[in-house]
Formats: C-alpha cells, sequence, structure tokens
C-alpha cells in the first residue's frame, strides 16, 4: 500500500520565464512596461560591469534605464543591501532589473524590501522557529536575468548575510519574487566554466533535496528528476564550451523546473551547511554545496534510499550508494574541490558558532533525517 498523499503546493506568484538565445536583448524593454516599470535600475557585479556587459544590458532598457547599482558582493552582506537601496530611491527606481547570480538576485530582493517597508533590514527578518513579519507594503518588481545557475530568481526568500556576526540570515516575503525571469543562453556564455559548474551543482544538490523531502509530492519528484538528468547530461558540455547554447539553455531550464518545487517541499541539510559556510567563511555556494553534498547523502541514506533509488535508477544506475559516486565523479570531471580545506578552510573554522548557525537555519529543521549538533560538526569534520 502505498503511503496516502497529503498537503499543499504553493504555485510561486510570478508572471512567467522567457527563455532562449537573445531573448534579454530582445524583450527586456517590453517586460518592464509590462509590469509598470517606467524607471529601472540594473543591479549587478563589478566584474559584469567592467566586462562591458552591464552597459550592454542597459542599453537594452533604452529610456527606461535611470541608472546602474554594480555593487554586489558574494553572500550579500547587509550594508550592501542597504547602500543599494538607497542609490534606488535616490534615482525614483520603481523596477529593479537584476543581472548575475545568486548574490545580485538576493541583493535586489533586499533592496524591494527596504525601499517598500522602510526601516532598516534587521526590522523584517524571518527568525527561526519564530513569526514571520507583516511585510504588507508594496515592493517594487524586480526582473531576473541570471547569468550562472543560480535558483534565486525562483524563490521569495532572500539569504543576506549579516558581517558582525558571520550568519546568512533569512528574508521572507512573496512580493519578492522577481516577477520575470529571462533565461538567455547566450548571456550565459559570460559566465566562467568553473562557476557555471559550482553552480549547476549546486542545482544537483538541490534536486537530491528536494527528491529527498518528507514533504516531496509526485509533481516535485516528476520535475526533480527531470532537472537531475538534464544537469548529469549537460553540465559537461556546457562547461567545456560556454557557447553552447543548447548545453546551457538546458542547464538554465533544469534551474526552472526545480526551484519552484522548493517553495512547496523545502531544502535540508546541503542548503543550511552552504548558507553559513559562505556567510560565515566566504565559501562560494557553489563549491560548499559539491563539497558536503556527499556527505550529506550518505548522512541521508536511512531514511531517502528510496528517493535516492529512483534519482539512480533515472540515471540507468542501480542504487543510492552508485548515485551518490555518480555524483563524485561528476564533480572529478567538472574540476571542483571535493574537501573543505581546498576552499580554504581550516580545521579550526568548524567551531561552535558555525555549527549553531548551521542547526538554525530552515535547511536543517527541513532535512530527511533529523540532525543535532553533533551530526552536524561529524560532516564538517568528513568535508573537510
Amino acid at each position: 500500500m502505498v503511503d496516502v498523499l497529503s498537503g499543499r503546493i504553493i504555485h510561486p506568484r510570478s508572471d512567467g520565464v522567457v527563455f532562449g538565445p537573445g531573448v534579454a536583448r530582445a524583450e527586456l524593454a517590453s517586460l518592464v512596461e509590462r509590469v509598470g516599470g517606467t524607471r529601472a535600475l540594473l543591479v549587478t557585479t563589478g566584474s559584469l560591469a567592467r566586462s562591458g556587459l552591464a552597459a550592454e544590458v542597459a542599453g537594452w532598457l533604452g529610456g527606461l534605464h535611470v541608472g546602474t547599482f554594480a555593487g554586489s558582493k558574494e553572500h550579500t552582506p547587509a550594508p550592501v543591501v542597504s547602500e543599494g537601496a538607497e542609490v534606488a530611491r535616490a534615482a525614483g527606481a520603481d523596477c529593479l532589473v537584476s543581472l548575475g547570480g545568486s548574490s545580485v538576485v538576493d541583493l535586489t530582493k533586499g533592496m524591494a524590501l527596504l525601499l517598500g517597508e522602510g526601516g532598516s533590514l534587521a526590522d523584517h527578518r524571518s527568525r527561526p522557529g519564530g513569526p514571520r513579519p507583516a511585510l504588507r507594503a508594496a515592493k517594487p518588481p524586480q526582473i531576473a536575468v541570471p547569468t550562472t545557475l543560480s535558483g534565486a530568481e525562483f524563490t521569495a526568500a532572500a539569504g543576506i548575510t549579516d558581517p558582525d556576526v558571520g550568519e546568512k540570515q533569512a528574508y521572507v516575503d512573496p512580493q519578492l519574487l522577481p516577477r520575470w525571469v529571462v533565461l538567455d543562453s547566450v548571456l550565459a556564455a559570460s559566465c566562467p566554466a568553473r562557476l557555471w559548474a559550482g553552480t549547476g551543482m549546486k542545482v544537483v544538490a538541490d534536486t537530491v533535496e528536494v527528491l529527498g523531502s518528507a514533504r516531496a509530492t509526485p509533481l516535485s519528484d516528476a520535475l526533480a528528476l527531470g532537472a537531475l538528468e538534464l544537469l548529469v547530461d549537460q553540465l559537461g558540455p556546457a562547461c567545456a564550451d560556454a557557447t553552447d547554447a543548447g548545453a546551457r539553455g538546458r542547464c538554465q531550464f533544469a534551474v526552472a523546473m526545480v526551484f519552484p518545487q522548493v517553495g512547496t517541499v523545502g531544502l535540508g541539510l546541503v542548503a543550511a551547511l552552504r548558507h553559513q559556510l559562505g556567510g560565515g567563511l566566504g565559501v562560494p555556494h557553489g563549491e560548499a554545496s559539491t563539497i558536503v553534498l556527499p556527505h550529506v547523502m550518505r548522512f541521508n541514506l536511512a531514511s531517502a534510499a528510496g528517493p535516492y533509488g529512483r534519482a539512480a535508477a533515472a540515471l540507468g544506475l542501480g542504487s543510492p550508494e552508485a548515485l551518490i559516486e555518480r555524483i563524485e565523479s561528476l564533480t572529478g570531471t567538472l574540476g571542483l574541490p571535493r574537501r573543505l580545506r581546498d576552499v580554504g578552510v581550516a580545521r579550526a573554522d568548524l567551531d561552535g558558532a558555525l555549527v549553531d548557525h548551521v542547526l538554525a537555519d530552515a535547511g536543517a529543521r527541513g532535512n530527511a533525517s533529523a540532525v543535532d549538533a553533533r551530526g552536524v560538526r561529524r560532516l564538517l569534520d568528513a568535508a573537510w
């Protein structure tokens, strides 16, 4: 007898996704107008500004463009969010266009939150285990143009780092979900192979966590399995040739498949670990996810053997253990690090503060297997 289904499906409140080579040039200005924007601020990174790509995208906005904020920093430090909001306010922006990876998208969400609600970021934080703040003010719409395999563009949550305590903290408001996502496989060629590989493996980890969730549904299973097949098949070609629009576009589509399910089923310990390894120690999310994923899968094996077995079968593998080995093999093929020490983490960094921050993260509470401080420390030691 199969398990009885019970729960809810949360549909993200976005307008949609446009995808394909050249769609940003063709449609970005009309999408701004479609959401009622007349004064669009472009939010991006210093590297994309220096490369000239940000100026090119600003040109596609034409007279709608009222300025560019290129101050995004990795892991979205709170002071940068406040600075960006002031720039947007001074420009009179009524629409925000993000260009870059997850840090840019989360920065733009935080800016929209401050522009709508006022006050300070701390006033609006979603605290672990506590009630969410009442966030009722209208927020300026965001149109997201991701250049990495981010996924943040499909969620209503922003991860923003408090640099004073070294913790990545959550901010959640349905209005923070980008109204439109523009998946342009030509723009995707701007992403270096290592960053594409790392962010792609982050999404591999996300598909595994969606599959292993206690709240998984037949819908989330189907989409996560399809996304996993695409990523395992296409990440290699997409990294070998950045101009392979077919491979990069299929990787982007995998993100669009699995990430809208995150609001329904949640993520797990990989997400919690990467949030805090990033916020506290500066490890890029993609590389943190890649390093800890096999260890978390082995930790969860007793609870998630069924979902892992289905994923293994979808990839033509014979067992959950073979799935873990296939993921480790893909990591090696992509040339990504396998140990925390290889990305600059010292053993002394694996202290109580990091463990506490991981346990306070929503991902730890949603993990397939129950986890405590001892379990987190054991995982970190194994990953080191």
